[in-house]
Parts: C-alpha cells; sequence; structure tokens
C-alpha cells in the first residue's frame, strides 16, 4: 500500500477570536516545552472543524449565507477563535495536484478551551440557534395563516464531514488567535 500527501492551501474568508487569559513564554518566537520522545504533550485547546464539499456555482451562495449569519460564539464559555477557510484550488508546487470534485472545498474551524467546552457549546442553545435546530422560526402570514420557516436548502453536493483535533504547542498574541 502506497500513501501519498499532497498539501491544500485555504484563503481566510470569516475570522473572529477572543483575547487570551494568559500567554504562553516564547524562546525565539516557538514554545519552550519539555518534550521527552516517548510521552505525547497534554492538549492545551480542542479544535473543531468541518469539511464542506460546496460545488463551484454554490460558492458564492455559500460564503454569503456564512457571512449573514449571527454567530454568538464570543458569549460561549471556553471559545478560543472561529475561521472559515476556502480551498485555494489555484496553488502549484511541490506536492499540489489538482483539486477534485470530491475534495472538501471549504473548512470551518472552531478552536476551543479544552472538550467540556465544545461539548458545553454543542448541547447549548447557541449551537441550536446557530444550526436551525432551536425554536421553530415563523414566516409572517401572508394570508393570515402562520406558517412553518422551512430551512434554507444545502448548498454543498454531500454532508459535512466533522474532524476534531487536540491541540499542542499553542502560539496566540495578545489579541488573540
Amino acid at each position: 500500500c502506497t500513501s501519498f500527501t499532497t498539501q491544500a492551501f485555504y484563503d481566510g474568508l470569516l475570522l473572529q477570536s477572543t483575547k487570551p487569559e494568559s500567554l504562553p513564554d516564547l524562546v525565539d518566537g516557538w514554545r519552550s516545552v519539555d518534550a521527552d520522545g516517548t510521552t505525547t504533550l497534554p492538549a492545551e485547546c480542542f479544535v473543531a472543524c468541518n469539511q464542506f464539499f460546496v460545488p463551484r456555482e454554490n460558492a458564492p451562495a455559500f460564503e454569503k449565507r456564512w457571512a449573514d449569519r449571527e454567530s454568538q460564539l464570543k458569549e460561549c464559555d471556553g471559545f478560543v477563535a472561529f475561521s472559515m477557510l476556502r480551498r485555494d484550488g489555484q496553488a502549484k508546487g511541490h506536492g499540489m495536484k489538482p483539486m477534485e470534485n470530491d475534495e472538501p472545498t471549504y473548512l470551518s474551524t472552531t478552536v476551543w478551551k479544552d472538550r467540556a467546552s465544545f461539548d458545553g457549546w454543542r448541547s447549548g442553545t447557541a449551537f441550536k440557534k446557530a444550526h436551525g435546530s432551536g425554536e421553530k422560526k415563523q414566516k409572517p402570514p401572508s394570508d393570515g395563516v402562520a406558517a412553518d420557516a422551512k430551512p434554507p436548502p444545502p448548498l454543498w453536493n454531500r454532508p459535512p464531514v466533522p474532524v476534531f483535533y487536540e491541540g499542542t504547542l499553542v502560539i496566540t498574541t495578545e489579541d488573540g488567535a
């Protein structure tokens, strides 16, 4: 079995972060930690990603939907940062190959203080509101009868794929991620 590693580049579209409570000590711009080569480093944050598979013709509508979205992430306990990234299919260089239709075109990333903070958000009202699973919205009555608002159709050609990471050797600035 042969394994190939390819590179992917993304453009940052929507970014937000909170100011950190403390900053790590840096030596020559890098973290100074004791690593013994046998034990993994402790988790310093939890990163949750969603890979989206958006056809090119839906890209403008997908980006507009995210840009118009009301975010309450900064009010959530343990929230550190969010970014929406668009795959740069034009990148060329060593290890690059043309982007295939079955590859993710967008990547949303949230960084949390820890897994418990992410789980708290997932089970809370901010998640339900952002993902349309909270209280049912009502359309204004046009003929005197209120009707439930239908969620907008998906703009991707397959469901998002979640990916999770524990962050180690986190470097941040006074202003945030």
